[in-house]
Parts: C-alpha cells; structure tokens; sequence
C-alpha cells in the first residue's frame, strides 16, 4: 500500500481523491494547524490526514474551550 494512501496520524485509509475529477472533501475542509504539527516530519506533506483524525481533533477542542 502506497503511504500516501494511508493517513499519518492513524494510518487508516485517508480516502484522499485530491487527483480526481471531482473536488476532494479535503480542498473543503479546514485543516488546524495543531493537527498537521502532530504529523510527523518525513511525512509532511506526502500524505492526507484523514477525515476522522480531523472530526476528532474538533470535537475534543470543543470540549476544550
């Protein structure tokens, strides 16, 4: 399985279709910038966070403030 393919947080499936034709839910969707700091350097920007890592990451810093 290509890494890319894979989130770098849970490393689960990250269902990216950046390369599709059609618009992937990830150019709609804020990503924080505390979540993407959490990915590990090598690899940064190879890869997708997935959309669980990101639903999760919101409702626990909801839960936060």
């Amino acid at each position: 399985i290509k890494s890319e393919l894979n989130c770098p947080l849970c490393q689960q499936t990250n269902y990216c279709a950046v390369d599709s034709d059609e618009p992937c839910w990830c150019m709609n969707t804020e990503i924080p910038v505390e979540l993407i700091n959490q990915v590990p350097s090598e690899q940064k920007n190879k890869s997708c966070i997935c959309a669980n890592c990101v639903e999760k990451f919101n409702r626990l810093a909801k839960r936060i403030n």
